[in-house]
């Protein structure tokens, strides 16, 4: 399945007080960078999903909505 983001990783720092600074980097061009703080770990996982993909309708999300676990990832080690 191709990437349906702009970026190529993403680097979170993580903060004392419990608050990161999320940092996805472009694929191409490093002034296209989306760089802001969140203030815990449920704002960082919103913004991974919001910034990186696995919406509604993908089937890892719709497995945790359910309460089951997300299919295996694939590739090996």
């Amino acid at each position: 399945m191709a990437k349906k983001h702009e970026y190529s990783h993403t680097t979170v720092h993580h903060h004392h007080d419990g608050s990161h600074t999320i940092h996805h980097h472009h694929r191409e061009d490093p002034k296209k960078d989306m760089e802001h703080a969140v203030m815990d770990h449920d704002g960082m996982m919103d913004s991974m999903q919001q910034h990186l993909g696995g919406g509604a309708g993908e089937p890892a999300e719709e497995a945790m909505e359910a309460g089951a676990a997300a299919p295996p990832a694939q590739g090996g080690m």
